[in-house]
């Protein structure tokens, strides 16, 4: 299939990704792309611009921030499922992202592209609420800090505004309480059903 006609943007920094939304109401974000480029290709998706956020510098980074560890948004799941610090401290959000697709699919979808689709066959939703993340949006209003528990209004629909870009997740330190590694559930009902006793908060 051939998606519709659309327009493309790179921009190089994040105000300039900020401007073209603000000035584009039918703009879409485009991170990874493995959701929204599929539904472009089938018209389910028609947007007229497309703004790319790849040459952005310093969406992508895991680092301590106090008690949590603080992700950009353009945060591959390659990088989340291999990060030490997330394996050593909030565990859960790593193993989750080690389950996504296949090699290919982990070193090119991002941790903010997956959120802000709110795909219902995701892996992350489901981990980010049951660590109670913070998902970090900023537009030129300034930034707004939502609680996953308010992000995800059903499927394919967040709380994110037409104007407001993903640029950070926080996620909690965790203490670990056995080693194993489970084995998720690809449905995400049955990933939001299930309990993780192997984790707790410090």
């Amino acid at each position: 299939m051939i998606p519709a006609n659309f327009n493309y943007e790179s921009p190089n920094t994040l105000k300039d990704a900020l401007n073209l939304l603000s000035a584009h109401d039918d703009a879409k974000i485009l991170a990874g792309g493995h959701s929204l480029l599929p539904a472009m290709k089938l018209r389910l998706a028609q947007p007229a611009m497309l703004v790319d956020l790849g040459r952005i510098s310093g969406l992508s980074y895991i680092r301590e921030s106090g008690d949590k560890i603080a992700i950009g948004a353009m945060t591959t799941h390659a990088e989340v499922a291999g990060s030490k610090d997330l394996l050593s401290s909030s565990p859960l959000l790593a193993m989750a992202a080690a389950q996504i697709g296949d090699t290919q699919v982990r070193n090119r979808g991002t941790l903010g592209g997956s959120l802000a689709q709110a795909h219902p066959a995701a892996d992350y939703p489901a981990a980010v609420l049951a660590l109670d993340a913070e998902i970090v949006a900023n537009s030129h209003s300034g930034e707004r800090v939502i609680p996953a528990t308010k992000f995800f209004n059903g499927m394919f629909s967040t709380a994110l505004r037409n104007d407001e870009i993903i640029t950070e997740v926080r996620v909690p330190k965790t203490r670990p309480l056995r080693s194993e590694s489970p084995e998720f559930p690809r449905s995400p009902i049955a990933l939001m059903r299930w309990k993780t006793p192997f984790v707790e908060s410090r």
